[in-house]
C-alpha cells in the first residue's frame, strides 16, 4: 500500500474521531467504552490502569496511557473530570491538554503510524520483487 493510497484510512480515522467526540457528552461512561474500544484497536499501544482492588467486583478505568511515537498520550479520569496529558518522554515535558486535542494528537500518531507501516510495505514489496 502506498502513501497515496492512504485515503479510506484518513477517512476512517475522522470517522472515528467525529463518532468520539459525539459519544464524550457523558464522560465517565464514555471514557470506560473508549478504554475497551481503543484496547482491542491497539492491543500493544495502549496501557489501562483500573481503580480498586483485584479482588472488587467492578473495577472502572482511570488512565488510560497511549504510545503516540516516541511522546505518551494519558488520559486521566478524576473527580473533577477527565484530565488529558501529553508527555514528551525524551525532554521530560508534560502538557495538559483538552480532550479535543488530545483526540486530534492521538489520530495524528494512528496517521503516521499508518503511512509507517505502508512505507514498511512497500520498501519490503520492493526488495522481494
Amino acid at each position: 500500500m502506498a502513501v497515496s493510497d492512504l485515503g479510506p484510512l484518513n477517512d476512517e480515522i475522522d470517522t472515528l474521531m467525529g463518532t468520539l467526540r459525539a459519544e464524550s457528552r457523558d464522560i465517565r461512561v464514555f471514557f470506560q467504552v473508549f478504554a475497551s474500544k481503543l484496547t482491542a484497536a491497539l492491543p500493544d499501544g495502549v496501557e489501562v490502569e483500573r481503580e480498586g482492588s483485584v479482588f472488587a467486583r467492578r473495577r472502572p478505568v482511570r488512565r488510560i496511557t497511549v504510545r503516540a511515537g516516541e511522546d505518551l498520550l494519558e488520559a486521566e479520569m478524576t473527580r473533577d473530570g477527565l484530565v488529558c496529558r501529553e508527555i514528551q518522554v525524551l525532554n521530560g515535558l508534560t502538557d495538559e491538554i483538552s480532550f479535543e486535542a488530545w483526540l486530534r494528537v492521538l489520530a495524528a500518531s494512528l496517521r503516521q503510524k499508518a503511512r509507517s507501516t505502508a512505507e514498511a510495505s512497500a520498501v519490503l514489496r520492493a526488495l522481494l520483487t
